[in-house]
């Protein structure tokens, strides 16, 4: 226990240690822990494009909508408590939670836009242009940045579904504007909690598998590819997670304030065969030839977003 616990240390120390800036900088849980992530409602619309409830309700409801999905989608990340944060001034922002690695996440919609192409049919473009800021538990702005998305979609007979404005929700929901709008809330969450701006669990390889004599449940062409992880479903460890394995490489720097960097590598991947509630077993999906997993290596889930072990960070 004692072995795993400074293990998993030493894991969170060269990951914070990776440090781009103030806004780029992988934030490690402890073990049991949670944060508080506040959105800021309402979510600005800050176009002249207007969307009512019905024909019956003449006002604009699509910072509503938008203010309901994203509350959604953050309510299904582990490990995550959601609250909502009255107001744009941050002067004025009142959110429970005390972790130092709470954050608040705020959203304007700038610019929507679309296009129409009748030939055979109409085809419509829809462009999207979505400022994000992320503060800190402190309410100090940390970055922001503008997320630009389009989409496409071809109606094979003639439609002129956005040509009246305001639309209905009902005909707005089931326009590509809306899709485009989606998108662009699930890529702000993705920048703000996944990625190396965003939350991670961190373990360590600490065995290698022992095959049981006659086992039926691990071949003998597997016996070499499984091995032991210290973090498991009360990390948010799901069976068929492929997680990336990463070694850290020290460089010296001419920076008098970060003498020295780490930079975590991938050297393999491995897929969750097998969890409990604070440990699991691995099989090798993909391994360095020149850099062979060895014990003590680092594991890292992200703890949004797929799992796929793309992720160095």
């Amino acid at each position: 226990m004692k072995i795993a616990s400074f293990g998993k240390k030493i894991a969170a120390a060269f990951i914070a240690c990776l440090v781009f800036s103030a806004s780029a900088e992988a934030v490690v849980l402890d073990f049991g822990e949670r944060v508080t992530v506040g959105l800021v409602t309402p979510i600005m619309n800050n176009t002249s494009f207007r969307v009512w409830g019905s024909k019956y309700y003449p006002g604009d409801v699509l910072s509503q909508k938008m203010e309901e999905y994203m509350l959604r989608k953050m309510r299904g990340v582990p490990r995550v408590a959601v609250a909502s944060v009255q107001g744009s001034n941050p002067d004025y922002w009142a959110m429970s939670g005390s972790s130092r690695n709470d954050l608040i996440l705020q959203l304007d919609l700038e610019d929507l836009s679309f296009k129409k192409n009748d030939s055979i049919g109409s085809n419509f473009r829809c462009d999207v242009a979505m400022r994000l800021y992320v503060y800190d538990s402190n309410y100090r702005l940390l970055y922001d940045t503008v997320i630009e998305r389009r989409e496409n979609k071809f109606y094979p007979f003639f439609n002129d579904i956005l040509q009246n404005n305001p639309l209905n929700w009902d005909t707005f929901e089931k326009s590509p504007c809306w899709t485009v709008i989606r998108g662009a809330l699930d890529e702000a969450l993705t920048d703000a909690l996944g990625g190396y701006n965003g939350y991670r669990i961190i373990g360590r390889i600490v065995a290698q598998a022992e095959r049981v004599d006659g086992s039926m449940t691990v071949p003998r062409s597997k016996q070499d590819k499984l091995y032991h992880i210290n973090i498991g479903r009360e990390d948010s460890v799901r069976v068929g997670d492929i997680l990336a394995v990463t070694r850290a490489s020290t460089v010296r720097t001419i920076a008098p304030d970060t003498p020295a960097m780490n930079f975590p590598q991938v050297v393999a991947r491995v897929r969750v065969v097998f969890i409990k509630g604070r440990d699991g077993v691995v099989e090798i999906v993909r391994e360095s030839r020149d850099a062979p997993i060895q014990l003590g290596d680092a594991v890292s889930a992200p703890l949004y977003g797929r799992r796929s072990g793309s992720s160095t960070f």
